[in-house]
């Protein structure tokens, strides 16, 4: 009863989610009269229909109302489903005789706006639906690795919940640690059970929803590719365009912020200057000057007594290649930091082509022999102004992790991936998430 009550609670909540899209999309196409002397087209009740009925029909296809996906797959597969539905909706009127009837900017809005909303308002119904235990699937879970299983059973998106018992429908199982034989019994004895089982793959460090999966059928055999995406000029070209059109598009924003700052500084210690300038770890191991603002004392005489007295600093810097209770910070540099604000000059190092806005991290030099045989691939493309480290813990994450971090993003680049890196970059500048 529970999976009939949640399947059509979430198909009316995107029913609702495209009632909302249309209407917004209606008023930002009669705002665009402000600017542009365009007539509005009258709007067809036909065509909003033929909107509802895609977008759905799309949507269940891919699955979105049978199967769990995380928060971000999910969202990834509605952009996929408005891209598609605007698509065919378009050229179905375009090929019809009344074309001229509709607003194509008004479709246009409807689609990019739905892509947004839907998401957002699915998280907040299956948020309540979870709560009221409508949205649960008991799942039990054979792994060694008990994180695995505490983000699985805390995620209220995918709305499992810890079986007791035999009563479980869905069994996860991590094959890390476990042998061929033993996999193969465990699966065996749950499908006579019509379980649905999911489990890791054997060779972890690799993003497999961007896979395909063949099947050789004479053999019995399953084939997955892997490949490194951004080895490809097009993808490159993609990704410098992304950069290119985001940081010269905000620039009517973030450059009057650049100037405050700048006289913050000033003000606070007149002496130093406004940019702290180091040469850091470039595309290919080429060295450029990085920069950042400048968020410490030009003063910085004090810091060998210091380091005498707290020798517990000094191994905390050993680990995480920073220290935890820095006294050469200024005031306006803590908030800086607090907020990361500090590195938004680096969007002139963007502009320079050196960086780029998502990435590695830029490594110092002399850090480059800590990389140790993973620089080919760290330092195989530019730098960024924030990457997967920064969404993970930033300075809470020691200098191992990070570099494995950026191998993860090298190996399993995609735009989507950087969108949302992007995206939880800003969530975690909010809630300040290991910044300091």
């Amino acid at each position: 009863m529970n999976k009939v009550i949640s399947t059509v609670a979430l198909i009316l909540t995107d029913v609702f989610a495209i009632f909302i899209s249309i209407i917004l999309a209606i008023s930002l196409r009669k705002m665009l009269n402000l600017f542009w002397d365009v007539p509005v087209i009258g709007y067809s009740y036909v065509t909003f229909n033929a909107v509802y009925v895609t977008l759905i029909l799309i949507l269940a296809y891919f699955g979105i109302y049978t199967k769990r996906f995380d928060f971000w797959h999910e969202s990834k597969l509605v952009v996929r489903s408005c891209f598609l539905s605007f698509v065919m909706l378009f050229a179905g009127l375009a090929l019809g005789q009344n074309a001229e009837y509709y607003s194509r900017s008004t479709l246009v809005f409807i689609f990019i706006i739905s892509a947004i909303v839907i998401p957002v308002l699915k998280l907040f119904i299956k948020t309540i639906l979870f709560k009221l235990e409508i949205w649960q699937k008991p799942a039990k879970v054979i792994s060694e690795n008990d994180e695995f299983e505490s983000e699985l059973f805390n995620n209220c998106y995918l709305g499992y919940v810890k079986a007791t018992g035999t009563e479980h429908k869905t069994l996860f199982i991590d094959s890390v640690n476990i042998n061929k034989d033993k996999l193969n019994k465990i699966i065996e004895d749950n499908i006579k059970e019509s379980r649905e089982i999911i489990f890791t793959p054997v060779l972890s460090g690799y993003d497999f929803s961007q896979s395909y999966i063949y099947n050789i059928f004479n053999s019995r055999t399953n084939i997955f590719t892997l490949e490194n995406k951004l080895l490809s000029k097009t993808n490159r070209c993609y990704k410098i365009f992304l950069d290119y059109i985001l940081v010269i598009s905000s620039m009517i924003f973030w450059i009057p912020v650049l100037c405050f700052i700048a006289l913050w500084i000033k003000s606070e210690d007149p002496k130093g200057s406004i940019f702290f300038m180091q040469r850091r770890l470039g595309v290919n191991g080429k060295e450029f000057l990085c920069y950042k603002f400048r968020s410490m004392y030009s003063d910085q005489s004090f810091m060998g007594e210091w380091l005498e007295q707290h020798p517990e600093e000094k191994a905390y810097y050993d680990i995480y290649h920073k220290y935890m209770n820095d006294p050469r910070i200024t005031r306006v540099g803590a908030f800086l930091r607090k907020t990361s604000l500090d590195e938004l000059p680096q969007l002139l190092n963007v502009l320079r082509g050196e960086m780029s806005l998502i990435g590695p991290r830029p490594y110092m030099v002399i850090e480059k022999k800590d990389i140790g045989n993973k620089s080919p691939l760290v330092l195989g493309v530019k730098p960024g102004i924030t990457g997967l480290w920064q969404v993970s813990g930033r300075s809470d994450v020691d200098f191992d992790s990070r570099v494995e971090m950026d191998v993860w993003y090298m190996k399993n680049w995609s735009l989507w991936n950087d969108i949302v890196i992007l995206i939880k970059t800003f969530q975690s500048v909010l809630k300040r998430d290991g910044a300091y």
